[in-house]
């Protein structure tokens, strides 16, 4: 007995799911199975974004190890780890989300790779300005490494829980 297996995009209270029928050889459907597609970025994927960086940002910002760091590593390596780990959250979403749903969906992926990262960084501000460690006017540069430091688990944590479904 062959079975056939047909899929297609359905919209499901409001949410994309790939639905899959499996059919039998006389041509009547067997199963379904239905499977989130991730490819719009939702409210609910923001709120998961920011609960994902508060997770990691929130007991690193408060370090002061991170502090010292930030006036002590040198421009070039606060910029290395940020565009590092901008790249890898950026393969991480194309590899796990969009590899095999990228055609008609390369817009949805550039903004979820852009939201990502910016409301991973967005959280860290709101905490190092609530704590008083964020000197963007009286010294920038310390202000921009300590993002960028804190920034490089955080971004990471965001995507994975952006990842959970």
């Amino acid at each position: 007995m062959k079975t056939k297996i047909e899929t297609e995009v359905k919209r499901i209270n409001g949410y994309l799911k790939e639905v899959v029928t499996f059919i039998d050889s006389s041509g009547k459907p067997v199963s379904q199975i239905i499977n989130p597609l991730m490819t719009e970025l939702k409210p609910r994927d923001i709120l998961q974004i920011f609960v994902g960086a508060f997770l990691v940002a929130s007991p690193l910002a408060f370090t002061e190890e991170i502090w010292q760091l930030s006036i002590s590593l040198k421009k070039i390596n606060a910029f290395a780890l940020g565009a590092i780990s901008f790249i890898t959250s950026a393969l991480f979403i194309y590899f796990n989300t969009y590899r095999y749903k990228i055609k008609g969906n390369v817009i949805e992926y550039i903004k979820r790779v852009f939201a990502t990262y910016l409301i991973s960084l967005s959280s860290i501000i709101l905490i190092l300005s609530l704590i008083d460690k964020f000197p963007v006017f009286e010294t920038p540069y310390i202000a921009i490494k300590r993002v960028l430091i804190i920034g490089f688990p955080t971004v990471f944590a965001a995507v994975i829980s952006d990842n959970l479904k």
